[in-house]
């Protein structure tokens, strides 16, 4: 198959939903099928990642452009407009409105369906992949129906949560083909949403890339490596620093365990980067926690492997916001498949991540408390962080494994391609 995977999550950016892009290419690719990563930060003509999506999202950008660019925007909302069959009028004037004349991101949509276009017009794709669902999807959408392509969006959680004017997003979820989510938790919610065929909403996990996860050195080599004591009890967090991801509730769970047991022996180490780090600095400081708390960055695959398998126990407990949901959650299954036992809260997609009392532990969102006492059995109890960390590792062997996805996912594909031409 010849495919289009489009997407703003890629290489070198980090994050869950980056890694799915890159594992679905990789894997697909591995399995003798061609495909083309379009995408905004990564240009590596060897391995058909092409960086053509724009980035300039502002009004003033348009004034950068040539003509070219304004001819464009009519061409393309005459081509909506009178081209694309098998949609209402009423619907077509609402796309046509939106993807030319909306204000908000217009440059940006513009300039990358041109460039896709163009593209498009020198090769033909058997099928696209939108990585997400948002701007992604916008674009996928143009060129499903501008070359008759069949399409397939990923859709993570808060992708699907954000809405759109003129209720856009309503009616491509209705007309596209096929809608992948992580786990039976985000299909429930998005059929919730959107009123359309259960059939065409499809559960594929995400995984744990295993050829590329292994690490040779022990526990105990790791940690004289990285100058970390064998007697200190490690907890580790790794994400992005955003704002529902929770880490004020474990600094503060960590604070409440020295108060408890002050000689005790813990470290907390972070690994991520983004918007909330000068928060998360300023609630270490008041919390007085410089000595027991380091943030390490980003990391690069190898050494964020290294810290899983040094460590004893992986917490991150996300929060429940409105519009933003935690979809999944790949770290802990990263974090299961270094036989960490999991600390998680009961949001969103995590209750598929964990499962409760079997590979780690699931509390109450923000429940400072909780995730304390938690922490604590875990700490005291070797025997069952052990006991939990093999049920987590050999449960990502059987379910969370990308060798394994990427084969639903090119059958999914397959499938997909069949039945669109029949109908077509």
């Amino acid at each position: 198959m010849k495919i289009a995977l489009i997407t703003n999550d890629f290489l070198p950016k980090t994050g869950g939903i980056t890694n799915v892009m890159v594992n679905v290419s990789d894997k697909l690719t591995e399995l003798k099928e061609k495909v083309y990563v379009f995408n905004s930060s990564c240009y590596n003509k060897e391995k058909l990642h092409l960086k053509i999506l724009s980035k300039d999202n502002t009004l003033k950008g348009i004034v950068k452009h040539n003509i070219k660019l304004y001819y464009f925007l009519f061409y393309l909302f005459l081509k909506i407009l009178l081209n694309f069959k098998g949609i209402k009028l009423k619907q077509r004037l609402r796309l046509a409105s939106f993807y030319c004349f909306y204000p908000k991101f217009v440059v940006m949509r513009l300039i990358s369906i041109k460039n896709l276009v163009s593209f498009f017009k020198k090769n033909r794709f058997e099928i696209i992949i939108s990585g997400t669902a948002n701007f992604p999807l916008l674009y996928s959408y143009i060129l499903s129906k501008w070359f008759k392509i069949p399409l397939i969006t990923i859709a993570h959680g808060d992708d699907f949560l954000i809405r759109y004017p003129l209720k856009i997003k309503e009616f491509l979820f209705q007309d596209i083909q096929k809608v992948v989510v992580t786990n039976e938790i985000m299909k429930k919610l998005f059929l919730k949403i959107y009123k359309i065929n259960p059939n065409n909403v499809r559960v594929i996990h995400l995984g744990v890339n295993l050829e590329n996860s292994e690490v040779k050195e022990s526990s105990q080599e790791l940690r004289k490596k990285h100058n970390i004591s064998p007697d200190e009890f490690i907890i580790l967090s790794v994400s992005r620093f955003y704002p529902r991801k929770g880490f004020e509730t474990v600094l503060k769970a960590v604070k409440l365990i020295i108060n408890e047991l002050p000689n005790v022996r813990i470290r907390y180490l972070i690994i991520g980067s983004g918007e909330e780090e000068q928060k998360i600095r300023n609630t270490i400081k008041k919390l007085n926690l410089d000595n027991r708390v380091e943030l390490l960055g980003s990391l690069d695959e190898k050494l964020k492997n290294e810290y899983y398998k040094l460590s004893n126990v992986f917490v991150l407990v996300p929060e429940i916001k409105k519009n933003s949901i935690e979809g999944f959650g790949i770290v802990y299954i990263e974090a299961n498949y270094f036989k960490l036992p999991v600390i998680g809260s009961r949001s969103g997609g995590v209750r598929i991540a964990i499962e409760d009392g079997k590979s780690g532990f699931l509390i109450e969102p923000n429940n400072v408390k909780e995730l304390k006492e938690k922490i604590l059995v875990l700490y005291k109890n070797k025997e069952l962080r052990q006991k939990l960390g093999e049920y987590g590792y050999n449960r990502v062997i059987k379910h969370f494994n990308w060798k394994d996805n990427a084969l639903k996912y090119r059958e999914l594909l397959k499938t997909t391609i069949r039945e669109f031409n029949v109908k077509s």
